[in-house]
């Protein structure tokens, strides 16, 4: 059980020293996004997603964004809450955070 709880605390150091993982899906867009912009507005649309079965199966309600001629940004990060979660109960039960902006 301790060597359980070593390999927990590691891997919770390492993830938090090498930054959380961060997925950017632009549509259509010229300008730098803004999960790499130093200043960004709010995002249009936030929401946590989970799913279980090691990610398999998802336990929330799709998120449904729409953008009225803009082009839209999704950006899935992984954060550090996200990541406790993940390296507690991974097999059984994980969360991304979901933020869609939508680009003039």
């Amino acid at each position: 059980m301790l060597q359980i709880v070593r390999i927990q605390i590691l891997v919770l150091i390492f993830g938090f020293s090498m930054g959380c993982h961060t997925t950017t899906v632009v549509h259509k867009g010229g300008d730098t996004p803004y999960a790499l912009a130093k200043e960004t507005p709010g995002p249009d649309k936030k929401a946590k997603q989970g799913s279980t079965v090691f990610g398999i199966y998802s336990t929330t309600a799709p998120m449904e964004a729409s953008c009225d001629r803009n082009h839209p940004e999704v950006i899935i990060k992984t954060g550090f809450v996200d990541l406790v979660i993940h390296t507690l109960i991974g097999p059984f039960y994980t969360t991304k955070t979901v933020e869609v902006y939508c680009k003039p």
